[in-house]
């Protein structure tokens, strides 16, 4: 499924020119619950996966239960692409001792705020429930 996914993307991403990927960027931008603004190339990627959806905020699973937020049941995840890092050995005469380097994409599921609820909420339903039931 995810090759499938990420082939079909490579090939509608080739076929926009950097103004098309700048302009769906412009039109949409997307952050995170921490507040930064997605890359333009997930921006797109979010787009080819469903053009309708106005994404304004996404975030992981748990990243929205850091922020006090639940996603919805029966909610469909859309992908992005997260880089990951490797450690590297530092070189003679550095000063650092732990150096990174950027090592490979990643997809990662996310949901966009609309799929989601405050936790408040659901504790408030959970005690309506209880005080009906006692």
């Amino acid at each position: 499924m995810f090759k499938e996914l990420k082939s079909e993307f490579f090939e509608y991403f080739e076929s926009l020119t950097p103004d098309q990927v700048v302009e769906l960027s412009g039109q949409m931008p997307i952050h995170n619950p921490s507040g930064h603004q997605i890359s333009d190339y997930n921006t797109a990627f979010l787009q080819f996966q469903n053009a309708e959806m106005k994404f304004t905020v996404v975030g992981g699973f748990k990243q929205w239960q850091k922020f006090g937020r639940c996603v919805k049941k029966g909610a469909k995840g859309f992908f992005i692409f997260i880089p990951t890092m490797k450690k590297v050995t530092p070189q003679e005469g550095s000063a650092s001792s732990d150096e990174e380097e950027f090592d490979r994409f990643l997809m990662a599921r996310i949901f966009d705020v609309s799929q989601t609820f405050e936790m408040k909420e659901r504790q408030e339903k959970e005690e309506e429930i209880l005080v009906e039931v006692a």
